[in-house]
């Protein structure tokens, strides 16, 4: 009788070593399912899911660590540090450097005091006959006075609609008990007498 090896088989150690292993990662990480034919397939394994979620939690954390540590000093040593100047169409340097807090306390500047007309829009945004009427910072607080006047104004005509309606039903209630109070109503044989 014949002894029968891996060698005789076609596999090398290392061979049958990988599909055991895979064969029980297999079962592990898939959980057998079936179609409505009947035909077998597999979806992760429950194991398989807090195996997934377990190391994107890692990744997560390894990410936000770095991004403390290296990216947010850095990011913001950078935006403290930055210099911008103004150059033309040939890259010459026309105006002097400034920081990027300058820049943006510029730009803001710019920005709130650039004229617009009665829609908030500047001339590039309109489409024509644009009339700046007033400066951004004026319309926004036009617009933000005219809310609160409006707000004010429905809340007032609210109050008073209430107030209108409830004299009225209350003069009405009135007036009902009044000619109830000197309405004689008669009944007799001959028919009903007011």
């Amino acid at each position: 009788m014949s002894e029968i090896s891996l060698e005789s088989l076609g596999f090398t150690k290392e061979e049958l070593q990988d599909r055991v292993i895979e064969a029980i990662v297999e079962q592990i990480m898939k959980s057998p399912v079936f179609d409505q034919y009947g035909e077998k397939d597999s979806k992760p394994s429950e194991f398989s899911k807090l195996l997934k979620a377990a190391a994107l939690e890692r990744v997560d954390a390894a990410i936000k660590a770095t991004i403390e540590t290296h990216i947010q000093p850095n990011a913001a040593t950078y935006i403290e540090n930055v210099t911008m100047q103004e150059t033309n169409e040939w890259g010459e340097k026309t105006k002097k450097p400034v920081t990027f807090r300058e820049y943006l306390v510029q730009r803001f500047e710019k920005y709130m005091t650039e004229k617009v007309n009665y829609e908030g829009k500047t001339k590039e945004e309109s489409s024509y006959n644009w009339s700046g009427s007033a400066t951004r910072v004026t319309h926004i607080v036009h617009k933000h006075l005219q809310y609160e006047i409006d707000k004010a104004v429905k809340e007032a005509l609210s109050l008073a609609n209430g107030l209108l309606v409830q004299g009225l039903q209350e003069t009405a209630k009135l007036k009902l008990a009044e000619i109830a109070a000197t309405l004689k109503v008669e009944v007799s044989s001959k028919g009903i007498k007011f």
